[in-house]
């Protein structure tokens, strides 16, 4: 059983695991969005190099599963491998960022980009990717993802856009996203803890919101089924944009003193 060091604040811990049951919720009812929401609210708990180191453990855990589901490991490793390789080349990239910049700016980082976020999926209309510019944007994509991804631990925006542009199935379209989102947790977690932001406190806080992220993503998935996806998605994008700003307001206020 699971039991708190003294140094952990029984009141954070069981904030995180409500946060964390909140982002499986969103995950689960619009297929992703558990890291951006954690990261949106956690560092109103912990500190930002926690919450990151958080959040990526617990991606780790809750992709493994979906990946191996979707039974298409095959087929999605040959068709998405200039994804993979650019996310191999980022999130090291990122990772650099991470550990020389200190939590004010990352938390301005973390604002900017769940806002950006929200009024791209606002303003944006959908597009076609062209076969003979799948390879290419593919790296580039993995590129990005693997830099955001470290630095934030949220890239699902630019790999959700870039299997949206290519018009594939659902089940290509879960298998793809669960192996995006699986390797770049190995290599998150693989990095963090080379630099130091990975420890045993947030090992464990992690463990313990594993569970609620997975109680929130069935909730999730049963709730969104039943309600209008277009709406559902309105409303979840509102609140990002609310935690976004507010992210950005607390960073200016650290700047300005």
């Amino acid at each position: 059983m699971l039991s708190l060091p003294a140094s952990l604040d029984p009141v954070v811990v069981i904030g995180v695991m409500l946060v964390f049951l909140v982002g499986g919720f969103i995950k689960g009812a619009v297929g992703f969005g558990l890291p951006l929401t954690t990261m949106a609210i956690l560092p109103l708990l912990v500190p930002v190099p926690a919450a990151l180191a958080i959040t990526v453990l617990v991606l780790l855990a809750t992709n493994v599963t979906q990946f191996v589901q979707m039974r298409q490991m095959g087929p999605t490793l040959r068709r998405f491998w200039p994804v993979l390789g650019g996310i191999f080349l980022g999130v090291p990239v990122g990772t650099a960022f991470v550990s020389g910049m200190d939590d004010t700016v990352l938390l301005l980082s973390l604002g900017v980009f769940v806002v950006f976020f929200t009024l791209f999926n606002v303003l944006v209309p959908p597009f076609r990717i062209q076969p003979r510019a799948e390879n290419p944007l593919g790296w580039l994509t993995g590129i990005l993802a693997g830099v955001l991804g470290a630095i934030t631990t949220a890239s699902g925006p630019f790999l959700v856009v870039y299997l949206m542009g290519l018009d594939i199935e659902r089940r290509t379209f879960v298998s793809a996203l669960s192996l995006f989102f699986l390797l770049l947790a190995i290599l998150i977690s693989g990095a963090f803890i080379l630099v130091g932001i990975m420890d045993r406190e947030r090992i464990l806080l992690a463990a313990f919101a594993l569970p609620t992220a997975l109680v929130g993503m069935l909730a999730g998935n049963w709730l969104g089924e039943r309600l209008p996806a277009r709406g559902f998605r309105t409303a979840v994008l509102i609140g990002l944009c609310i935690l976004g700003l507010n992210l950005v307001w607390q960073g200016l206020e650290a700047i300005t003193g």
